[in-house]
């Protein structure tokens, strides 16, 4: 009867051809040897089987011929079938039909050539929805280099496909608003927490003079001068602290040009908890065109086209102004009413455009007849008025002989030469009771008509000083 030892050599080797009888001592040490290695590489067998089967990754080993011979658990628990059923071309079954052809053509010629390949394809599920499989394939040999088949690693890349789907798509809105924002007239930029430019549209860049690479980590003290540098970070310190903003930035270019921005500021959080902002997006409206367009209307309210005398309604304002000041002073205004004599026959006889060239060069003449802080005004026609501050009857009279003197003077308009004069009306104020503008304006005017009446070039006092 063979003793334990021997039925356990025997057992451990069942392909052994081992004779009837007990087994000779000669063997027995070969045979424990043999039957050692056997249960070694069983157990690593065993250990690599379970790394296999433990993970997520399908993993399959084909032979010489390119058939598969083994699939782990994990590809069996994906596709829900029996590795007997996943072996030879069996595999195949579960790939997508579009996929099939182009997948075993690519799979057999990389066989063929015994040399590593990647394919993507889709793979059914045991649930029935196909899943995106990258799956790498490697030749494997032998101790010797004998080439034995193929092992390959296969990775469900669904969700990886689409995140670059999506990515893809996020990329193109991208773009999409980059090509948006570089249509604007307007600049947008985009500034991290030290203030620093990390992106501008077009309109930005050709403010700048820069391109895009040029303008990235710049500040604005490369672009503008200091007071308008300190006057931009103390903007987005308050952005950067979390506030939205709306400012109007002056600046001075570099030719001396001096411009106005309207700006908008926002901070941008990248944290969901919007503690403290890691940047902020800016918009700026090149606003210079306005602001000049405004002050010509301003001008145009203010000021007589033709002369640019001040009109009606910035001499009722500088006359109100100036009667205050009067009563404050204890001083008197004179309000002189000019009304040209002579002048109908200029533009009736020569033209309007003689007419106006002529009024521009007597309005001239009678301005500079006055004080620097006296007023001199165009009611419109051939109507002036004039608001002497400070006055008495000593200095009143050569003022008013002056205006009539320098209406009387000829004026050359290329071969002709027009003469004209003036009649001149006057009311002093400083006295109660206290007349308004309106009033004091229309004592002067029917002054200057007592003036035309007497025969004209002359001027006549309706109220006189202290009256």
């Amino acid at each position: 009867m063979e003793d334990e030892s021997e039925s356990q050599l025997r057992a451990a080797l069942p392909f052994a051809d081992l004779p009837e009888g007990p087994i000779p001592a000669d063997w027995r040490r070969v045979l424990r040897d043999a039957a050692e290695r056997i249960r070694g590489l069983e157990a690593s067998r065993d250990y690599y089987r379970q790394l296999t089967d433990a993970g997520q990754v399908l993993i399959w080993v084909a032979g010489a011929d390119g058939g598969v011979e083994h699939v782990n658990e994990p590809w069996l628990r994906f596709t829900g079938r029996s590795l007997v059923q996943e072996q030879g071309d069996g595999w195949l079954e579960g790939v997508h039909p579009d996929d099939r052809a182009s997948c075993m053509q690519s799979y057999r010629t990389a066989v063929a050539a015994r040399r590593p390949f990647t394919l993507e394809y889709r793979l059914r599920r045991a649930d029935g929805e196909y899943r995106s499989i990258l799956d790498e394939g490697g030749p494997r040999h032998g101790p010797h280099g004998e080439f034995l088949g193929y092992v390959g690693f296969c990775y469900d890349i669904t969700a990886r496909l689409a995140a670059e789907q999506d990515l893809r798509r996020s990329l193109r809105h991208i773009e999409v608003l980059h090509e948006a924002l570089d249509r604007l007239p307007i600049a947008v930029f985009v500034k991290n927490r030290e203030r620093r430019y990390t992106y501008g549209n077009r309109e930005t860049l050709r403010v700048f003079g820069c391109t895009a690479g040029e303008l990235y980590g710049r500040g604005d003290e490369d672009f503008f001068p200091s007071a308008t540098v300190a006057r931009l970070h103390e903007v987005d310190s308050r952005v950067l602290a979390g506030e939205d903003s709306r400012e109007e930035i002056e600046t001075v270019d570099e030719g001396g040009v001096r411009r106005f921005y309207w700006e908008v500021k926002t901070p941008i959080y990248s944290d969901p908890s919007r503690i403290r902002p890691d940047s902020l997006l800016g918009i700026s409206t090149d606003i210079t065109w306005q602001k000049d367009l405004l002050r010509e209307f301003e001008h145009g309210a203010h000021y007589d086209a033709l002369t640019a005398l001040p009109n009606r309604v910035l001499l009722l304002d500088r006359l109100h102004q100036a009667m205050v000041r009067a009563r404050r002073r204890g001083t008197q205004l004179a309000v002189v009413f000019l009304d040209l004599d002579g002048f109908k026959a200029v533009n009736d006889g020569y033209g309007h455009d003689a007419g106006d060239r002529m009024l521009r060069v007597v309005a001239e003449r009678m301005r500079a007849c006055l004080r620097e802080g006296d007023t001199f005004a165009r009611l419109g026609g051939d109507e002036f008025v004039a608001v002497l501050e400070d006055v008495d009857p000593g200095v009143t009279v050569p003022l008013l002989e002056r205006l009539l003197a320098a209406a009387a003077a000829p004026v050359e308009d290329g071969e002709n030469v027009f003469r004209v004069s003036a009649s001149l009306g006057v009311a002093f104020y400083g006295h109660d009771p206290e007349p308004g503008p309106e009033q004091l304006l229309r004592e002067a005017d029917q002054a200057m008509y007592r003036a035309k009446a007497a025969g004209r070039n002359r001027y006549v006092i309706s109220r006189p000083p202290g009256g």
